[in-house]
């Protein structure tokens, strides 16, 4: 017995820093997704689970899953592997993803309920995560596991994905030094917010862009990326609304008005633009996120 489930991965951020003194981010799920399959072993049998030590993350949250749920001695009865994978390293939610698509099949395969908030908890356990589990755009809280306030999803808001060379470690990340910048730059961060939330919630996507690019220049300051500025003068120039980014990554986000611009035809001026430099360049659709069960 088998069951599988998906969880799209994100953009990056729209905005991330201290709202509320609360350290929050907003996640931009894109149509890339984790695929992960678990598998029930009769006793005795000998099917290898090949992902349990590649994927240590994944293991240690349905270890934590299996322990809540007072069902550890279960545990060498199921095995795991990953159908579909995001690039890891990048800032586009693969781990996440990956830790949520697990729990998502294994709840299922055990008859058991799961909520959104028990995937954040158990997902905090491992690291950081981010909110593509949540079917709604949200404020959220990465290291508590807390909506702080759900936000309309943005229909016509487009993007185009450029990949930097190199991956960035989420557990190396000074969480310290980004708290201290995000204090110095208190009011710049809550303009940011404020124009995210303001945009998203009057349809206005060039106030998303603005708060959006305001988020990724402040944390140019502690997690500098050369090709930032380009990107960005570059997003004004091909008729962007703005650059979003992995705020502890290795991805850019240009960010458009499906309304005034196709998908193909930004793509198309986005590589053009940048046609120099060593990045990887792809259009993605943003999605609504969840977790979702797929039937066999």
């Amino acid at each position: 017995m088998r069951k599988r489930a998906i969880c799209p991965g994100s953009i990056g951020e729209l905005v991330q820093g201290l709202w509320e003194e609360r350290e929050v981010l907003v996640s931009l799920p894109i149509d890339r997704y984790s695929e992960m399959e678990v598998i029930w072993k009769e006793v005795g049998e000998k099917e290898k689970n090949t992902e349990k030590n590649t994927l240590w993350k994944s293991e240690k949250a349905l270890q934590i899953a299996l322990r809540e749920w007072k069902m550890e001695h279960l545990r060498e009865q199921i095995a795991f592997r990953r159908l579909r994978e995001i690039p890891a390293g990048k800032g586009l939610a693969s781990s996440t993803a990956d830790i949520a698509a697990l729990l998502g099949a294994l709840a299922r395969l055990l008859g058991k309920p799961l909520r959104e908030e028990e995937i954040a908890r158990i997902a905090l356990q491992v690291e950081p995560t981010d909110g593509v589990f949540f079917s709604e755009l949200s404020i959220f809280d990465h290291l508590q596991g807390q909506v702080r306030l759900s936000l309309p999803f943005p229909r016509h808001l487009g993007v185009v994905v450029v990949e930097l060379p190199g991956e960035r470690d989420t557990l190396a990340v000074d969480r310290e030094k980004l708290r201290e910048n995000w204090t110095r730059h208190r009011r710049e961060v809550k303009e940011a917010f404020q124009l995210v939330e303001r945009g998203l919630e009057e349809g206005d996507l060039s106030l998303v862009g603005r708060g959006a690019t305001l988020s990724g220049e402040i944390m140019q300051e502690v997690e500098k990326e050369e090709l930032w500025e380009k990107v960005v003068s570059i997003s004004r120039e091909i008729g962007a609304v703005g650059v979003n980014r992995a705020h502890t990554g290795k991805v850019f986000g240009i960010l458009f008005d499906r309304r005034v611009y196709s998908p193909e035809e930004m793509l198309s001026r986005a590589r053009e633009a940048l046609k120099k430099e060593e990045v990887k360049i792809e259009v993605n659709a943003i999605i609504s996120g969840g977790v979702r069960v797929m039937e066999l």
